[in-house]
């Protein structure tokens, strides 16, 4: 069952920015952001595993296969720099699914006491092993913890939540769902929430199809199969509709919201967005 707090979904009008990214007929519109090409060829070449992978029982890669998992990620370190003109030193933040713990150590230059929680014991081993450079004012600390399951702090004591690239690691729309109550519980009334995420990307053929071969395996809607280099299905990755959004900040009043192009490690394009809302309510 949903959340109370994410139970409706309001109007774009009610949240203070236009969070009509696009309409779903403009999803069928050909993206010329950074003039998209794949320059590798590479979406070509792994059509033939992507279609191999239709064959595995996709739904079972839930998020705990992120224990095991040492990743690189697809795109660059993404900074949660438009949060530095909204927080003051001293204040608690939480970054949720740390893995190397950059955004952490960010966090941390600007005065923020810092948690970092990743899944993962190798991720947290290297996040351990920042050195704090002359500018920065406080060390983050960082544990392994599953934030879906485990206790990482006390409801309505954190003043920062940042969720960066850390919902596209949730298939399970449940776990998606559940994450954001969590997120929502453990924020105090006026604190934030961060997230940088990706978006669809149907109109790219290579997307549109990992799509389609993950939904026609039973997963929702954006989920899509990594491979890994003998093309077994690595883990399941999300990207989020313009309705996932509008579900995503319905609690909170918006602050910050804009989309942006960047590119993976392979040349492909990606669309991402990041957002930042204040919790002015507090959960029933």
């Amino acid at each position: 069952m949903l959340s109370p707090a994410f139970a409706d979904v309001r109007p774009a009008s009610a949240m203070g920015v236009d969070i009509a990214l696009e309409s779903r007929e403009s999803e069928a519109v050909p993206i010329h952001e950074n003039g998209w090409t794949d320059p590798t060829g590479r979406a070509e070449r792994v059509a033939d595993r992507d279609e191999a992978a239709g064959h595995f029982p996709l739904t079972t890669l839930g998020y705990h296969c992120w224990r095991e998992l040492d990743y690189l990620p697809a795109t660059r370190d993404l900074l949660p720099v438009a949060l530095a003109e909204h927080v003051r030193a001293g204040q608690r933040a939480l970054d949720v699914g740390c893995h190397h713990g950059a955004a952490a150590v960010y966090l941390a230059s600007l005065g923020l006491r810092v948690l970092g929680v990743d899944i993962n014991p190798r991720a947290i081993e290297a996040a351990r092993q920042h050195r704090p450079d002359a500018t920065s004012r406080c060390r983050p600390e960082f544990i392994v913890a599953d934030f879906l399951r485990d206790r990482v702090a006390a409801a309505g004591s954190i003043d920062v939540v940042v969720l960066n690239r850390f919902l596209t690691c949730l298939p399970a729309v449940e776990d998606w769902q559940d994450a954001l109550s969590r997120a929502l519980e453990l924020l105090t009334e006026g604190g934030l929430i961060y997230v940088g995420d990706f978006l669809l990307m149907p109109a790219c053929p290579h997307n549109r199809r990992r799509y389609q071969l993950a939904h026609a395996n039973g997963g929702r809607w954006g989920n899509f199969a990594v491979l890994d280099d003998q093309g077994r299905p690595s883990f399941v990755a999300h990207h989020h509709s313009v309705q996932e959004l509008r579900r995503m900040v319905s609690p909170y009043r918006v602050l910050c919201f804009r989309r942006f192009s960047t590119r993976s490690r392979h040349g492909h394009a990606s669309r991402m967005f990041e957002l930042i809302g204040v919790n002015e309510r507090r959960p029933v």
